[in-house]
């Protein structure tokens, strides 16, 4: 039996441009830490056992565990870009901000951090190294892979229908990321009007024979598409 392992090689981590609140974190604009940090270690600290309170207060004292709920620490190489200058600017101006840890599966995390330390180290090997410590605001949420764009209802080879008679071609898709967009095309060319995965025309007529296939597009960013197979239809 294999292991089952998360690879670590390749994986993404991503800050927001700016300060992020729990709405605005999932459409925030991110910028890459990946090719200057080597390493992040995600810490959840123990929760409190017992509430130590004093008469005339409703704080509490930290009886077990880490002071936060839970902790990210980023190491890797100090470099000036605009992503590590957003994680200085969060520890210098005390805001929160928004990042995604994504592993090379696609599965991850989106969470909201404040940064509480930061530390560079010139160190003789030649490369000046930097760690970064956050503390999460909230808890992480998981980001789930997703799966390639593909097409569970798929057009026919042929089909055939009769001068008068509705003409109708459907698509399904499945995977990648909703909503998804629509084109069918007649011989290579757009069909106007045509961008539903049903293509409907109420009344066919001899000049609509032909091969057609729909282009189905995501809402990923890039995008991604996929085309159906051909299908032939004949007007007798």
């Amino acid at each position: 039996m294999s292991a089952l392992f998360e690879k670590a090689q390749g994986t993404q981590i991503l800050i927001s441009s700016l300060p992020a609140t729990a709405a605005s974190a999932p459409s925030a604009i991110y910028l890459s830490l990946s090719c200057a940090l080597k390493q992040a270690q995600f810490t959840a600290g123990q929760k409190q056992d017992i509430d130590v309170t004093t008469l005339c207060s409703t704080e509490q004292e930290n009886v077990n565990g880490l002071a936060a709920p839970s902790e990210i620490s980023l190491s890797g190489n100090f470099y000036r870009n605009a992503a590590q200058d957003s994680l200085r600017d969060a520890y210098d101006n005390d805001t929160v901000y928004a990042f995604k840890i994504i592993f090379p599966s696609g599965n991850g995390f989106l969470f909201r951090a404040e940064v509480r330390q930061h530390t560079w180290d010139s160190q003789t090997n030649g490369v000046v190294a930097a760690t970064f410590s956050l503390r999460l605001k909230g808890k992480p949420t998981p980001i789930n892979a997703v799966q390639a764009l593909d097409l569970t209802i798929d057009l026919p080879a042929t089909k055939s229908v009769t001068a008068g008679s509705a003409l109708s071609l459907t698509v399904e898709a499945t995977g990648g990321v909703t909503p998804y967009t629509y084109q069918w095309q007649k011989g290579g060319v757009n069909v106007s009007g045509q961008t539903s995965a049903t293509f409907n025309k109420s009344s066919a007529v001899v000049g609509d024979a032909g091969a057609y296939t729909c282009i189905v597009t995501d809402a990923a960013s890039p995008a991604n598409t996929i085309t159906s197979a051909a299908c032939t239809v004949s007007v007798n």
